[in-house]
């Protein structure tokens, strides 16, 4: 039975083909639900092909993640850019991270930290945008310390903690376990006290 999609297109056209179907699955269904087979009967393809694009169910799982924290830094970068002082910038930060229309990217990191523990590639990719993060945040947290907004000893070990506290806030909105209002209220109170600003209403 032929394909059908056998038909030739150029290879960064196949190769985004493919990883926008990984992305679609792995919002949809997870990234450990992601495989060669299963992206290939999606766009009616051989697994042979999605295997000349990505070696391994594991890389795509890989690429999948990328592609998705990815986006995720940037559009946190881009509203971050947006705000003008840095206190408009930390609450601009909490909005994005914490809001419940960001669901599918903190089960992204969720589900990336479980399955790294067996694959060391995607657990390498992970911690290298961790690091990313902790620039982003660390260099907001150093600009307004310079400018006088925050009383912050360590802006690096600060970051860490946010950080920290995003990604356990970001799992508890993964599963519902409390509302998108609460999350950010506990958010805002978390930074005012780390960043020694006064807490907003």
């Amino acid at each position: 039975m032929v394909s059908r999609d056998a038909k030739r297109k150029m290879p960064a056209e196949r190769h985004g083909e493919l990883l926008a179907k990984a992305v679609k699955i792995s919002r949809d269904e997870g990234l450990s639900a992601v495989t060669l087979r299963k992206v290939a009967a999606a766009l009616g393809v051989t697994p042979g092909l999605v295997s000349h694009y990505f070696a391994s169910a594991e890389q795509l799982i890989v690429a999948a993640f990328g592609a998705v924290a990815d986006a995720d830094l940037a559009e946190a970068r881009r509203r971050v850019a947006a705000a003008d002082t840095a206190t408009d910038k930390v609450d601009a930060l909490v909005d994005y991270v914490l809001d419940d229309s960001t669901v599918d990217e903190s089960a992204n990191w969720l589900d990336a930290w479980s399955l790294g523990r067996r694959n060391p590639v995607l657990a390498e990719r992970a911690n290298a945008l961790t690091g990313e993060w902790l620039a982003f945040i660390a260099e907001i947290v150093r600009a307004g310390s310079t400018a006088g907004e925050f009383q912050v000893a360590d802006p690096d070990v600060a970051a860490r903690r946010l950080l920290t506290m995003i990604d356990g806030l970001g799992a508890q909105k993964v599963i519902g376990s409390v509302s998108s209002d609460e999350i950010k209220h506990i958010g805002r109170t978390y930074f005012s006290s780390e960043l020694g600003l006064t807490p907003r209403p």
